[in-house]
């Protein structure tokens, strides 16, 4: 078997996406902490409430990307040949996570001596410039393995 250029990103785009999901479940734990508190504040104020779905789908859209990415570059490395159709899911769906997070978390202002959350809005915000990181990898895993095809 000869070893193609994109069996050796493999390995890369697997390691980036392993510390995406660290970002991503520091993140979550953290905003998960204020959950209770949020829905009581939803039974009284809209805007808590589209706020707390917001937050749950924002941070699943991440996951869900990560998760992707990663099972993505395990089966790149056992199938190079398919590098093409992988890097297009991976770029589509960490470009969307990306603008869906972005949307949401760019402008969140860190609330004073809420610590958890504040931490919360940081790994949110690592995980998007990350997202753009994989979707980078996989258009140049795209690239390559259209040389190499």
């Amino acid at each position: 078997m000869t070893l193609l250029p994109t069996t050796i990103l493999a390995p890369l785009l697997a390691l980036l996406s392993l510390f995406a999901a660290q970002k991503s479940y520091i993140a979550i734990t953290n905003l998960q902490q204020y959950e209770e508190s949020t829905k009581k504040a939803a039974k009284y104020l809209d805007k808590a409430g589209s706020d707390l779905y917001r937050t749950r789908v924002t941070q699943a859209s991440g996951a869900a990307a990560v998760l992707l990415s990663f099972a993505s570059a395990i089966t790149l490395f056992f199938r190079p040949n398919i590098s093409q159709v992988l890097a297009m899911a991976n770029v589509a769906a960490t470009a969307g996570a990306y603008s869906h997070i972005t949307g949401f978390w760019k402008a969140k202002a860190e609330v004073p001596f809420v610590t958890g959350f504040n931490e919360g809005i940081r790994k949110s915000n690592d995980l998007r410039r990350l997202l753009v990181s994989l979707g980078g990898g996989w258009a140049v895993t795209g690239v390559v393995g259209s040389a190499w095809g």
